[in-house]
């Protein structure tokens, strides 16, 4: 009897292993890193069933329970192995992981299991089938993921975003790419600089997801409501600011495209212009939430995110029109999340209509508005120049915000933006259907 039982067991045992094989071939520790530093490899491993003990065992058995020992070590090995090298990475936060599970089932039997792993939920969401945890002990969560591999959709580090400066070490020797500043904010080469645009904006939220805003006279009698998901206690950038002022600012010459516009001031980036992607996820989640009708996202990262893709998904399916600078890395791939589908990618252009030298560009690039020399408020009541995909996606945000106050409607936004773009003979991946011009211009 007991031979009969145990030809049973290793039957079984080996057709579990063979389905998870079959489940899990695809699923990897994803783990791409961002700009110089050395990446780390993805991987994939495999969910072994957990051993079974009976009462006599034959030697074929226990050589079968002695390789199935060896490959589950190796796979414990792999795990740790990885989860070492993400913690000496520079581009992600460390010590923690991106999760997002098959379906909200399988999130709350995970959230069930966490505290007894001493795993800590950093924020999770049902609506995401996502979590953000922090772990300490390597070996408990490589069990975790190796014992429960089936109800992971997704694993990945929590990658860091940023403001898109302009890289020193990008050149432009043969002056290739479009320099000549607009030395304003942009307003007459989208159309708007004679035009009344005093209501524009009136009734629409627009959530700058950035540095901050601070107190500046350019912003003077704007509602803005400020939550700070940072909360380190320093100092402001000055980048959220100016964003915000690019969208609504009212200085009678430079001023923003809509004025009118309300604004949610989330900030998800530090005093360095650096934040993390599960952060930039739960801002949005809580934007839509809070009514926003236009994300502006002038940050970003060159990874993708699974929580983060989701985030985007989830607002796009509540009528939010998405936002995204296309990043400044002179790259031929847009930033994450403006190379996500559905979201208005934008790359910047010179006063001239030439692609900004340190404009990214890529498949899917929707359109381009003015990114360079452009005129912006800044931190401690300044005024400042500065380019970048940044400035340029503000831009549209503004002009975004001014047709939904119109009486567009958010699911013919790219219908118009593309119907009243300005053509251009460089190519779609450098201008997308070409740069920004808003109708009755």
């Amino acid at each position: 009897m007991n031979s009969h039982w145990i030809k049973f067991l290793l039957i079984t045992s080996s057709v579990l292993c063979l389905i998870s094989l079959v489940a899990l071939g695809w699923l990897a520790f994803q783990a791409t890193e961002l700009q110089d530093d050395a990446a780390v490899p993805a991987f994939p491993f495999k969910k072994l069933p957990p051993k079974k003990h009976v009462g006599s065992t034959s030697h074929s058995s226990l050589h079968k329970s002695s390789a199935q020992d060896s490959e589950t070590q190796s796979v414990d090995d792999d795990l740790l192995e990885k989860l070492a090298a993400l913690e000496q990475s520079k581009t992600v936060v460390t010590g923690e992981l991106l999760l997002s599970f098959r379906d909200p089932q399988a999130l709350a039997a995970f959230l069930a299991r966490a505290g007894k792993l001493g795993i800590q939920v950093l924020y999770q969401d049902p609506r995401l089938n996502s979590a953000r945890i922090r772990y300490q002990d390597r070996h408990q969560l490589a069990m975790e993921l190796r014992d429960h591999a089936d109800q992971y959709e997704n694993i990945g580090p929590n990658h860091l975003v940023w403001v898109p400066g302009i890289p020193d070490n990008i050149k432009d020797t043969d002056n290739a790419g479009g320099r000549v500043p607009f030395e304003s904010s942009g307003l007459k080469m989208i159309g708007a600089d004679q035009m009344d645009r005093s209501r524009w904006g009136a009734g629409v939220k627009v959530a700058v997801l950035d540095t901050g805003v601070t107190d500046h006279e350019d912003l003077v009698g704007i509602k803005i409501t400020h939550l700070d998901f940072v909360q380190d206690g320093k100092p402001y950038d000055g980048h959220g600011t100016a964003m915000t002022g690019l969208i609504a600012g009212n200085d009678s010459e430079n001023g923003g495209v809509s004025p009118k516009s309300e604004i949610l001031d989330y900030r998800v980036a530090n005093a360095e212009g650096v934040g993390n992607v599960a952060t930039l996820a739960e801002a949005i989640i809580k934007a839509v939430d809070d009514g926003a009708r236009v994300l502006n996202i002038s940050l970003g990262t060159t990874a993708e995110s699974r929580m983060l893709a989701r985030a985007v998904e989830y607002a796009i399916a509540k009528n939010v029109v998405v936002v995204a600078a296309a990043g400044n890395e002179q790259a031929s791939q847009l930033a994450y999340p403006a190379a996500y589908e559905g979201v208005i990618s934008v790359a910047a252009i010179d006063a001239n209509g030439r692609q900004a030298y340190f404009s990214n560009s890529g498949e899917g690039l929707f359109i381009a508005a003015p990114g360079v020399g452009i005129i912006s408020p800044y931190n401690d009541n300044k005024t400042v120049i500065g380019s970048g995909t940044s400035q340029a996606a503000a831009i549209v945000s503004g002009a975004v915000s001014a047709l939904l106050s119109r009486n567009y409607q958010a699911s013919n936004i790219r219908q118009i933006l593309t119907q009243y773009a300005h053509p251009s003979t460089l190519p779609a991946n450098q201008v997308g259907v070409g740069v920004l011009r808003l109708p009755g211009s």
